[in-house]
């Protein structure tokens, strides 16, 4: 099964970087600092989200899912009550609604998605009576869009993207056409994500990047533009302004930056920003304000960019042997979480979050006690707002 070959390739990665060299870096999570890394350079004028994150969620290899409160002020990740509790076999990917009603989970050993209500004062999850729901094989990826009542989901086991219709239950309907296929040939998919106006999907697998158009009506999806992508396992990030899309992959030393069209949400190659570490990225994160991205580097270090008009500019300390697939930003930008994907890590730390500070600058900080025990194994995170 692919997902086993994932997590075998990750854990000989672990071990062959270990061998070669990674093991004499000071301790979990310590900094290491690049040369030379670049201050920062200034910036123009921020977006500035307002809303503070509330939980936090993850869904872990082990079969269950974690859930946390977030501390404002410190950023701090308070397991709640109850959590983790065991789920199904391979929970691995989650997403909340913009509007915190629900949590979308995708299964990647049984191709299932559940969904759970969140209790918005206590952030207990109950599953909804129609749950679960059969998708695409292995889902590796959820995109929910603004208005909360569609959802795509991309497989790592075919060249296809699911979409739902999302009623005011969290119940789930396929879309008239849905599954929808790539142009892909074999190259099975990493990412899905959504412009901030819910008019275009972009979904990348090991080879090409698709642009989908959306149907304001039904949600279906036209495959618009295939063009061709890093390469490798990688994940995709749109700039919060809507004017690029960034993408990075194991099998790419550069991340590219594609400019957006506005009406027709077509991509064209813009540039390549070279990486602070060799053996591509895995996953990448854009700030809400778009003034600064982090990626997991050379398959198990965080490494963080100053980014203006799409150049990259690294800052700050690398923070090594995180080994996380995915990056989570909160909503207002002042804290980063990592889960650590790797259940036998060289780093002989596992089943945790780490948890960062971002400085105003967007370099980060490790938050004193990081990290914050999980369960078995996190890899995907999500969050709900105050």
């Amino acid at each position: 099964m692919r997902t086993f070959q994932r997590l075998l390739t990750a854990a000989l990665f672990c071990s062959l970087w270990a061998l070669a060299g990674c093991a004499i870096k000071r301790t979990v999570g310590s900094a290491t600092r690049p040369a030379p890394i670049a201050p920062a350079p200034i910036a123009p004028a921020p977006i500035t989200p307002k809303t503070d994150p509330k939980f936090v969620y993850t869904g872990n290899q082990g079969g269950s899912l974690s859930g946390f409160s977030v501390k404002n002020f410190s950023g701090v990740l308070r397991p709640l009550k109850g959590f983790p509790f065991s789920t199904s076999a391979n929970p691995t990917v989650v997403a909340a609604d913009p509007k915190n009603r629900f949590l979308f989970v995708g299964d990647v050993a049984f191709s299932q998605l559940r969904v759970f209500t969140i209790n918005s004062r206590t952030g207990a999850l109950s599953e909804i009576r129609t749950s679960p729901y059969a998708t695409v094989n292995e889902p590796v990826a959820i995109a929910v869009d603004p208005s909360g009542s569609h959802l795509y989901v991309a497989s790592q086991g075919s060249n296809l993207v699911e979409g739902f219709e999302v009623d005011a239950k969290g119940a789930l309907k396929p879309i008239a056409g849905s599954p929808f296929p790539t142009s892909g040939t074999g190259d099975y998919g990493d990412d899905v994500v959504i412009n901030a106006s819910g008019t275009f999907v972009y979904v990348q697998d090991h080879a090409n990047i698709y642009t989908y158009s959306i149907s304001a009506s039904s949600g279906a999806l036209t495959l618009v533009q295939t063009i061709a992508g890093p390469g490798g396992l990688g994940t995709v990030a749109l700039d919060p302004r809507g004017k690029f899309l960034y993408a990075v992959g194991s099998s790419n030393n550069s991340i590219l930056v594609f400019s957006v069209n506005a009406f027709t949400g077509l991509l064209t190659l813009a540039a390549s920003s070279p990486m602070v570490e060799k053996d591509g990225a895995f996953t990448i994160s854009i700030a809400p304000n778009g003034k600064s991205a982090y990626t997991i580097e050379n398959n198990n270090d965080l490494v963080s960019y100053a980014l203006i008009k799409g150049v990259f500019t690294p800052i700050g300390s690398v923070y090594s042997r995180i080994y996380g697939q995915r990056i989570g930003i909160d909503p207002k930008g002042k804290f980063l979480y990592v889960p650590q994907a790797c259940g036998n890590c060289s780093s002989q730390v596992h089943d945790v979050v780490h948890e960062f500070s971002i400085g105003r600058t967007g370099v980060l900080k490790k938050i004193t006690g990081s990290p914050v025990n999980a369960g078995v194994t996190p890899w995907g995170i999500a969050f709900t707002t105050q």
